[in-house]
């Protein structure tokens, strides 16, 4: 039976795998927009959401998509923990709800 779409992006590809922790990870991040985390668990935070869109940036070159894999490359930017930016907590809640955002976009169904 022949896959819908071709170029190997079935029900049980990577990318559709790292739907439900992009959205997880989404809600999170959103969340934390509108409270005031420890800085700790912040930390934590952004480091897994720029691990993520690390993975992101990696599978958006490898499909040729130029504008999602610059949108992960500006949060790899922004959230990098080994030289971290230094922003008002405003700007912060701003970054974390954009990240939010766009991961939930990112990992919505596509059409073909």
């Amino acid at each position: 039976m022949a896959r819908k779409g071709g170029g190997g992006g079935g029900g049980g590809s990577f990318e559709s795998w790292l739907r439900w922790p992009a959205w997880g990870l989404a809600v999170l991040a959103f969340a934390s927009a509108f409270t005031r985390l420890e800085a700790g668990l912040l930390g934590a935070l952004k480091g897994v959401l720029c691990l993520f869109a690390a993975v992101g940036a990696g599978l958006a070159i490898g499909q040729g998509r130029r504008v999602p894999f610059f949108l992960y490359a500006l949060m790899i930017l922004l959230l990098n923990p080994i030289k971290p930016f230094h922003f008002a907590p405003e700007i912060w809640r701003l970054v974390l709800a954009g990240a939010a955002i766009w991961l939930i976009a990112d990992h919505l169904p596509r059409r073909s």
